[in-house]
């Protein structure tokens, strides 16, 4: 598994640079953007091109003083050592920044924050290479699939309380072929459809992953068959994510495809039933 998932990450985040790149065309200065870019570079090993954006991120976190921009070009600056004049001078500016900022209130808060930044990154990037395949397979029309981009990369931005996946997108737009993309995703990767109602709620099964995998990742347990947990996701190429679950479940995780209303409403139960 680790292997196959190996495989197919390069050509992945290529897919994902390039639907970045058509955002930044559109918005040249969207922080997620541009922060995404950076990190996809960096797994790609073109530390040039990673340098690139940091710098642009850089540039924009300085005129607008964006907390978290500064506080993560910081970082990496510091990370990177020799930086040349160009970065000299925007580290130099980005330190003052920091000390001003400490000055008023600290920073204990924005740790908390640059975490929250980096999962968002982490699922855009899947998202945004679905939305990509969805594109080159003529299930998304290029108006559609510029819509697309765009409310991934305005949600990405706000605290939302279901996962940010391409499936709530095209829900919330009422896209008129829903059924029929749904059919198609569930083809072409194998991972079958599930309706979720058809399970009751299992606050055990539940368990077998932390909350932030419920609302932030997209996978959602639902169902165990011998010592296997059965697990409804959002995005059915997300592979890594499968990994990720498993790691943190113990166990081996099965996945079905379900539609974002039945997931959202089954992410609502189990909220309701940590606050009793």
């Amino acid at each position: 598994m680790v292997d196959e998932v190996k495989t197919e990450e390069p050509e992945q985040l290529e897919q994902v640079v390039e639907a970045l790149e058509q955002i930044l065309e559109i918005m040249p200065e969207d922080y997620v953007t541009l922060h995404t870019l950076y990190e996809t570079f960096i797994k790609l090993e073109q530390p040039k091109k990673a340098f690139e954006y940091l710098a642009r991120l850089a540039d924009f976190a300085i005129r607008s003083k964006n907390e978290e921009g500064v506080l993560f070009a910081l970082q990496q600056y510091d990370e990177l050592g020799e930086l040349g004049p160009e970065g000299d001078g925007q580290k130099a500016q980005l330190r003052a920044l920091q000390a001003e900022r400490e000055g008023i209130s600290g920073h204990g808060s924005s740790s908390k924050r640059k975490e929250t930044t980096a999962q968002g990154s982490q699922n855009l990037e899947a998202e945004m290479a679905l939305a990509w395949d969805l594109f080159q397979d003529e299930q998304l029309a290029e108006e559609e699939y510029s819509n697309v981009l765009h409310d991934l990369t305005e949600m990405s931005s706000r605290t939302i309380r279901v996962p940010l996946t391409v499936l709530h997108v095209l829900h919330d737009r009422q896209f008129s072929r829903f059924e029929r993309l749904m059919s198609y995703l569930c083809t072409k990767s194998g991972v079958p459809i599930i309706a979720l109602s058809s399970f009751e709620e299992n606050k055990k099964v539940q368990d077998a992953l932390p909350l932030a995998f419920l609302t932030q990742r997209g996978v959602l347990p639902f169902a165990v068959i011998a010592d296997d947990i059965l697990v409804a996701v959002l995005n059915p190429f997300d592979k890594m994510l499968i990994r990720e679950a498993e790691q943190a479940a113990k166990k081996r995780c099965h996945p079905y495809l379900v539609s974002p209303e039945e997931y959202d409403k089954r992410l609502a139960m189990v909220k309701r039933n940590l606050e009793d």
